[in-house]
């Protein structure tokens, strides 16, 4: 098996936690360098809907892209982070940057605030 296919079959889907353990999604997708007559090179993982979608299928692309202009907090389609901030890859990926400082709980952040804290018994 080459080397790329490792790096997808050990990258794609794997849960990525912060420096704090705070799970922040998963890989969706990774950009790598291709240089003449070299190894690949990895660059970053991705995160986002817009990725995943296109991993699925296709079609799936206008539809999340509509629901992430029209709904949701409104930040980047795709949450990058550059493999630099790697600490340790196993079953979980863990790098040493916090979640919110790039935005990969936005999501969640806006569900908690519009939808959670205004069904009744939420506490708010």
């Amino acid at each position: 098996m080459s080397s790329t296919l490792r790096l997808v079959r050990d990258l794609l889907d794997k849960k990525l936690l912060d420096n704090d353990n705070c799970q922040m999604g998963r890989v969706d997708g990774i950009v790598l360098e291709l240089p003449q007559g070299r190894q690949p090179r990895m660059i970053r993982m991705e995160m986002g809907g817009e990725i995943l979608a296109v991993r699925v299928a296709r079609w799936l692309v206008r539809p999340t892209r509509w629901l992430r202009e029209h709904f949701g907090p409104k930040r980047a389609a795709r949450v990058k982070i550059d493999w630099k901030h790697v600490k340790r890859m196993g079953r979980d990926i863990h790098v040493d940057i916090a979640a919110d400082d790039i935005e990969a709980l936005a999501w969640e952040h806006w569900l908690a605030e519009k939808v959670v804290a205004r069904m009744p018994g939420s506490g708010k």
